[in-house]
């Protein structure tokens, strides 16, 4: 009986431990240093290189902004009819960063719009999607496919080996985990430049994204590689990036 009753105290205490590791973990991107600049890539798909994508951040009266543009190149532009837009804006405090609207769209279909607007007052999401509203509940920090850098930054200060967030992906909340997996060298325009690599994995998902940063600047993703089962990687490359002074 003593027995049982050390094992159920452990049990419990080792829980409390999780839930306090859970609850401070995503709070660490608080701590990253923001530095404003513009990066260009090649986006491969196949092995080929069919489009050339922009990726920014960019800050302003304490208001943050990710921006993602992407554009079909040569050949390919005839045959693929899209130009999607991204953008996440956040502010960033002493306690934590909080989202303050997801949008996504695409320039050359006006119907292609999607958008979440976080109320931290109100503690909730107003999502509008494929033209249907939605609200979902706002109880802890959320990132997205533009924030997960900070995140990922802010584990690599921090030495954070693995967590698991609330994020946003296609008008819902899932459960995604971040790990990181060590360091390798990755090559940019015949460099090899060493890097800090993490792989996040989402609940329910078929896929898996992995991300190569600078280690010397890791909110900047050198590479970006989504994989998913039974089908060629789709490959963001870094080809050059202007650091805002």
């Amino acid at each position: 009986m003593i027995r049982l009753c050390l094992s159920s105290r452990s049990n419990s205490i080792a829980s409390l431990l999780l839930l306090a590791v859970s609850l401070f973990s995503p709070r660490l991107a608080a701590e990253v240093p923001l530095r404003a600049f513009t990066a260009s890539y090649d986006l491969y798909q196949s092995g080929m290189h069919i489009a050339v994508a922009q990726l920014s951040l960019q800050g302003s009266d304490g208001l943050w902004r990710w921006r993602m543009t992407t554009k079909a190149r040569g050949i390919y532009s005839l045959f693929i009819n899209k130009s999607p837009y991204s953008e996440t804006s956040f502010t960033q405090n002493d306690n934590d960063i909080q989202l303050q609207q997801v949008l996504v769209t695409d320039t050359a279909d006006k119907k292609k719009h999607e958008s979440a607007n976080f109320d931290w007052n109100k503690g909730s999401i107003a999502v509008l999607r494929r033209g249907k509203q939605n609200q979902l509940p706002l109880n802890a920090e959320v990132y997205d496919y533009h924030s997960i850098h900070l995140l990922t930054a802010a584990m690599h200060l921090q030495k954070l080996k693995n967590t698991t967030i609330d994020f946003y992906l296609k008008g819902k909340l899932v459960k995604s985990r971040v790990v990181y997996s060590g360091e390798g060298n990755v090559d940019i325009n015949g460099e090899a430049i060493e890097a800090l690599i993490f792989e996040q994995v989402i609940v329910r998902s078929n896929s898996k994204i992995k991300y190569y940063y600078d280690a010397n600047n890791p909110l900047l993703p050198l590479r970006i590689e989504k994989l998913e089962s039974g089908e060629s990687p789709a490959i963001l490359s870094l080809r050059k990036v202007d650091w805002d002074l």
